[in-house]
């Protein structure tokens, strides 16, 4: 009798076993049909016959299982879709937990980290960023040494104002040393004399043995610790907590003390504080270590005017002007800083009586008045050519003319702004 049980009981475990396996196939064939309802069926009447041990069976239960909610995942969006992905990477986890070097799963577990990545960048695209920061930390959480995969993370949570993920995974950028520079394979066109940047060193060694290429060189982007302190001062600073973002600068500032972006984001945040005197300051230390940046010229220009400093300012736009000569801005505040000079010329004049000394004293204030409209409107005109519809100047290069008693280009000058304005 205890035979017999014993053999019913084996015949039992084995029709169980033989189910189970048939469930599986049935799920991968599925698969292989797109039909993702059918699969998740048969999955589910084969899971509580899965056997104990790790046997193949479990793993193609298990691979099955990852391509099946792999794929529903990207015929869903928000958080049906994260929790589809989620499934499927937990699956594929489960294979290389019983075997790591499963060329399949390893296979699929790409895959699916290039379908995170491409559907992070749709996400960012349409406006979507809370998905998208979840895919992209998804994604760095699939292998940590990639961590531009948590700065993108990190990114995606600023322009979504998730601030607080935001500042979780920049100050876990910062704990584990992370710059974000990164090493560019470049070589000389020698056609155009043009560097240009090869995606692997393999490739650019290849077109430099066509001969197409020349000087092959390594040479490194700037770090982004910079731009990661500047977005926790402003991340901080949309908190209202100034201390914070400034303590988070001082420290960025002690390991990376030439980092000219992280001067640059003090002086910024001394900017947004009203700070203007600090700010100017440090802008004159960023500009003594990039000497050749026109931006920099001209925010000394803004910060001067706001210091009361207009000789300072007009140098500044100047040598804005002499590295950029299109920086249309800089010759408008040029025009802006000539014309401020008016007003006190005018207060005087209306100030005056009628007394023959008093009407000299009115013309040549008048005179000197009108000096100032000529200076500036060589600014304005610049500025118009390299930005006719800019209507600031245009507006003000109006008045000048009327002013002036140039008629002819005031009325020609009326009608473009009125064909501008329809």
């Amino acid at each position: 009798m205890k035979k017999s049980i014993l053999a019913v009981a084996l015949i039992g475990a084995t029709s169980l076993s033989f189910s189970q396996r048939g469930e599986i196939r049935d799920a991968e064939s599925a698969v292989e049909d797109k039909n993702f309802k059918e699969a998740l069926t048969q999955l589910d009447i084969a899971k509580p016959l899965l056997a104990d041990e790790k046997d193949k069976w479990v793993v193609r239960y298990h691979l099955a299982k990852a391509k099946t909610h792999g794929n529903l995942a990207s015929t869903k969006s928000g958080d049906e879709m994260i929790s589809d992905m989620d499934t499927a990477l937990k699956s594929v986890e489960s294979v290389l937990a019983m075997e790591n070097d499963n060329e399949e799963a390893l296979a699929y577990q790409n895959k699916l980290r290039q379908t995170m990545v491409q559907t992070a960048i749709d996400g960012q695209n349409n406006g979507d960023f809370d998905i998208a920061e979840k895919l992209l930390y998804k994604t760095y959480e699939l292998d940590r040494n990639d961590t531009v995969m948590l700065y993108y993370a990190a990114s995606a949570a600023v322009n979504g104002k998730i601030y607080d993920k935001a500042l979780t995974h920049y100050q876990s950028l910062l704990d584990m040393g992370f710059d974000g520079s990164t090493e560019q394979f470049i070589a000389i066109n020698i056609e155009t004399g043009e560097e240009e940047i090869f995606e692997s060193k393999n490739m650019r060694d290849i077109s430099i043995k066509t001969g197409e290429f020349k000087n092959p060189g390594i040479k490194k982007t700037p770090p982004l610790t910079g731009e990661i302190a500047k977005n926790i001062t402003l991340i901080y600073i949309q908190e209202d907590q100034p201390d914070k973002a400034l303590e988070a600068i001082k420290k960025a500032k002690e390991e990376n003390p030439e980092d000219v972006s992280l001067l640059q984001a003090e002086a910024d945040l001394y900017y947004r504080t009203g700070k203007i005197d600090k700010y100017d300051e440090v802008m004159k230390q960023v500009v003594k270590m990039d000497p050749e940046n026109p931006s920099l010229y001209y925010n000394l220009g803004v910060a001067s005017e706001q210091l009361g400093d207009k000789k300072s300012a007009k140098e500044y736009y100047l040598q804005a002007i002499e590295l950029d000569s299109g920086m249309v801005n800089a010759y408008i505040n040029l025009a802006a800083l000539t014309l401020s000079k008016e007003r006190d010329i005018v207060e005087e004049m209306n100030s005056l009586g009628n007394s023959r000394a008093d009407n000299k004293k009115y013309q040549e204030l008048n005179k000197e008045k009108k000096q100032f409209y000529k200076d500036a409107l060589p600014y304005l005109e610049k500025a118009s050519e390299l930005d006719p519809k800019n209507m600031s100047a245009l507006q003000t290069k109006l008045n000048i003319y009327y002013q002036l008693e140039m008629n002819e280009k005031a009325k020609a000058l009326q009608e473009k702004i009125n064909s501008l304005q329809e």
